[in-house]
Order: structure tokens, then C-alpha cells, then sequence
């Protein structure tokens, strides 16, 4: 999508659309799981009921779809888009831990558990003003990255772990 302005209420309902057209694509599908096809569907839908297309709620969704729906939210943060800048991994996980409400936050915590939201050769400033780039993630820990190399602000080097 490239439009520059707000969508109309009508343009809205277009998109709204995809998720019974990937639903119905899917679920004819051979070789899909209908199960692939309701997380099409339900990709949308939220926690608290404030999603589409059924405003379904809370476990009223399917798990996959609580799952890919996360997935979703996240890969949309990191993507750049017409109306907003590209988020960075860590702010994604940031914007995914506050919305507890409307996804499943224990799906959530889990999610983050996975992914690196400070990738390998990511360049990090800690709070003291020391600057490294990331070498290692690990897994359980991705908030804590390991950078052999880093540098009080005035440029000395020095080999620390974060």
C-alpha cells in the first residue's frame, strides 16, 4: 500500500477483506492445513475483542492464530511504511510487551524468547555511554547480547561482555 493519506472507511473494508480471501484461498488448498486457514482468518482478531473480522476474543481464537498474529504485529513494526518510520527489533519487543491487552502476552513473552532484538552485528550504547557491537545472542537471555569489543565514549577499547 502507497497511498499518502488516511484511508477512507471504505478503503478500510478493502483491506479488512484479506482476511476471508487468504482464508478461502487457503482452506481449498490440498495440501494446507485448515488450521492455516482459520490463522488467515483470525490473524486480525485480539485479545480484548477490538479485532476483525469477528471481533472474536481471549480464547475464542485460535492458538496458531494468537501466534501468527504476533508475528505479524512485529514484522509490521520492522517494516518501513508509508505513514511511519522502521522500527528497530527492540523497539518492536518494546510496543509487543505493552500490548498485553490486545495479544497474548504469554505468547508474547515466549515469541520474544526466540528472536534477537539485538541482532548479531547490531551497534549498541549502553546507559554508561559505552558503544560495542553485538557478537552473540543467547537464547533465554536476548536482552542481555554479548559484544567483546567496546568503547568508553572518548574511543578505548576494551574486551567486556555486556
Amino acid at each position: 500500500m502507497a497511498k499518502k493519506r488516511a484511508l477512507t472507511e471504505e478503503e478500510k473494508e478493502i483491506i479488512r477483506r484479506h482476511t476471508h480471501l487468504g482464508f478461502e484461498l487457503l482452506r481449498r488448498q490440498r495440501n494446507i492445513s485448515l488450521f492455516s486457514a482459520h490463522c488467515a482468518l483470525q490473524h486480525h482478531e485480539r485479545c480484548d475483542g477490538s479485532g476483525y473480522p469477528r471481533a472474536l476474543s481471549g480464547k475464542e481464537i485460535h492458538e496458531y492464530a494468537r501466534i501468527v498474529a504476533i508475528a505479524d504485529v512485529f514484522d509490521a513494526l520492522t517494516s518501513a511504511r508509508y505513514h511511519r518510520r522502521q522500527y528497530s527489533p527492540h523497539e518492536a519487543a518494546e510496543y509487543l510487551s505493552a500490548a498485553g491487552g490486545m495479544l497474548d502476552y504469554e505468547l508474547i513473552k515466549l515469541f520474544l524468547s526466540y528472536i534477537a532484538v539485538y541482532p548479531v552485528a547490531t551497534t549498541v550504547k549502553l546507559n554508561t555511554g559505552e558503544v560495542g557491537v553485538v557478537s552473540q545472542v543467547f537464547p533465554g537471555f536476548p536482552l542481555r547480547p554479548h559484544r567483546p569489543r567496546h568503547q568508553k565514549s572518548r574511543g578505548r577499547g576494551a574486551e567486556k561482555p555486556v
